[in-house]
């Protein structure tokens, strides 16, 4: 049996993938901290903190949100 494919975690501590970074931006999260507050992303080992904080900015970019 084939293994799944990867969902694109970003933060792995709390499994956050980068789709649910995405919907909270279209829920109208503009804001790092506020993902963070939700999510807890970049919160516990922060290895991932300035890698999510650059792919929140694109992904909100991509989006159209500023």
């Amino acid at each position: 049996m084939a293994k799944s494919k990867p969902k694109n975690v970003i933060c792995p501590c709390f499994d956050i993938t980068k789709a649910e970074v995405k919907q909270h931006i279209r829920d109208g999260v503009i804001k790092y901290k506020d993902l963070q507050r939700l999510t807890k992303i970049g919160t516990k080992c922060s290895s991932c903190k300035k890698k999510t904080k650059v792919k929140f900015k694109k992904y909100k970019a991509k989006l159209g949100v500023e």
